[in-house]
């Protein structure tokens, strides 16, 4: 499977460009499975439930937009790499690679945050 997608041993002391020339064929999880869209999470408490030390304002605005930012760039570079897969375009597959890192990330870790803040009266 994976081994078989290089036509040859790498040579170690060549550099990565040479490296990826000598690749025949990419194994892909096209057409294995598909995945549904990253959606924003819900709070989970009240926008201004952190107040005084946190306002509501900026709750919503973190929620709403910054981390709503994260989610909408993910979903498109995941689109645009399953464009970019289906044409075999490795090229836009590596240049997307930084995108899907970094906004999957702030999603991910913007997601784990929310779940560490809690009101006075919920325990916080």
């Amino acid at each position: 499977a994976f081994a078989s997608a290089f036509a040859r041993p790498l040579d170690r002391s060549l550099p990565s460009t040479v490296m990826l020339a000598r690749v025949r064929a990419v194994p892909t999880l096209r057409g294995v499975c598909t995945r549904a869209k990253h959606t924003l999470p819900d709070l989970p408490f009240e926008a201004n439930a952190l107040e005084p030390a946190i306002s509501a304002e900026i709750m919503t605005i973190h929620h709403s937009k910054h981390h709503n930012t994260y989610v909408t760039n993910l979903n498109a570079a995941l689109e645009k790499y399953a464009d970019a897969e289906a044409k075999g375009d490795m090229a836009a597959m590596i240049a997307l690679q930084g995108a899907i890192k970094f906004n999957g990330g702030g999603h991910v870790n913007h997601s784990i945050f929310w779940t560490n803040l809690a009101p006075t009266a919920g325990g916080g």
